[in-house]
């Protein structure tokens, strides 16, 4: 078994990726950093900030490499922050011997969904879930429209940077591991059988783990179905994203 190494993810939002890194805090020997840290709002946002401002790419490397000394597990969604940032993140991981992950999802309404209901309910987890949905159920909260134009731009916007994220993985020659929402937890194997293959290529010995195999799972999935008929235009919401998810 190869040496533990720390992890990066790149992912797009609503694919799974939160049930992944918790699942690698749980069994890894490194620590993981909150989820998505160079979103505006988070720890290392400020890097990001810092370079919009400036632009200045030698001290975005700088400032990425020195986050990175610290061998932490990272999950970064690729569509929230500009491409330099990426392709950044992606060099300095890989100087630092990370073991990478590519996660996506093959469902793109379905993922596109998920997204488009939290941004409409304000509601992007379980948490969020059960503080909001009742009030929504009762009318003391409204869940706002959805713009359909952003709808387009966000499923082609996601192709691109995906595309981009790809095409620097393999310029700079990096190895990394494919993972795909559908074959993890809607698979014929059982998840646990993909959290003890993929720990083993982290270098990862998850022998005595038993029941910290099956973190691996989907508790954080969204159940919004029944709040479909809150949401002011849901009906052409699901439609433009039949329209327009040709993946």
């Amino acid at each position: 078994m190869p040496e533990p190494r720390p992890t990066l993810t790149l992912t797009l939002r609503r694919t799974g990726g939160t049930s992944l890194q918790s699942f690698l805090a749980q069994v890894s020997p490194f620590r993981s950093v909150e989820h998505e840290p160079f979103n505006p709002d988070r720890m290392w946002g400020h890097v990001v900030k810092k370079f919009q401002d400036g632009r200045d790419l030698v001290a975005l490397e700088a400032d990425i490499d020195a986050l990175l000394e610290a061998e932490v597990n990272v999950k970064h969604c690729i569509e929230v922050v500009p491409p330099e940032v990426t392709k950044t993140l992606i060099k300095c991981a890989k100087k630092r011997g990370y073991f990478f992950i590519v996660l996506t999802r093959r469902d793109s309404v379905r993922r596109l969904r998920s997204l488009f209901m939290a941004m409409s309910t304000g509601a992007w987890g379980p948490e969020q879930e059960e503080a909001r949905y009742p009030g929504i159920l009762s009318g003391e909260f409204k869940a706002t429209p959805v713009n359909l134009e952003k709808v387009k731009r966000q499923y082609w916007n996601d192709q691109l940077m995906l595309g981009r994220m790809l095409s620097v993985l393999r310029y700079q020659n990096v190895s990394y591991q494919w993972l795909v929402f559908e074959e993890i937890y809607k698979g014929e194997q059982p998840v646990s059988v993909h959290a003890a293959n993929l720990a083993r290529q982290i270098g990862i010995d998850v022998s005595g783990e038993g029941d910290n195999l099956d973190k691996l799972n989907e508790k954080g999935k969204q159940s919004s179905h029944h709040i479909e008929d809150f949401v002011p235009n849901y009906d052409a919401m699901m439609t433009t994203l039949k329209e327009v998810c040709i993946d």
